[in-house]
């Protein structure tokens, strides 16, 4: 439990950081679209960090691991999320 809620909450911090670098950084025309598509590539290269991060320590330290693979599921569930919320903006 006490490897579970800083790295969730450090990635959460970084989505919440880039997602609002994309919302500040968008062009009018088309804001949502824009908003859509970057939020999910940089989303899924988020998540693709956290199982690579996951994988490596679930060798070593399991709980660890374990938190890193919890992590990537949270920012799938909250970024793709937002990513699809954006649109309506």
């Amino acid at each position: 439990m006490k490897n579970i809620v800083p790295i969730v909450g450090i990635n959460l911090l970084v989505l919440l950081g880039y997602s609002l670098l994309i919302h500040f950084n968008a062009s009018v025309s088309e804001r949502g679209l824009n908003i859509m598509i970057y939020s999910a590539e940089l989303v899924a290269l988020h998540i693709f960090v956290n199982l690579f991060f996951g994988i490596a320590n679930f060798k070593t330290n399991k709980p660890l691991g374990k938190a890193w693979l919890l992590s990537s599921g949270i920012v799938l569930l909250v970024g793709f999320s937002t990513c699809l919320g954006s649109t309506n903006l």
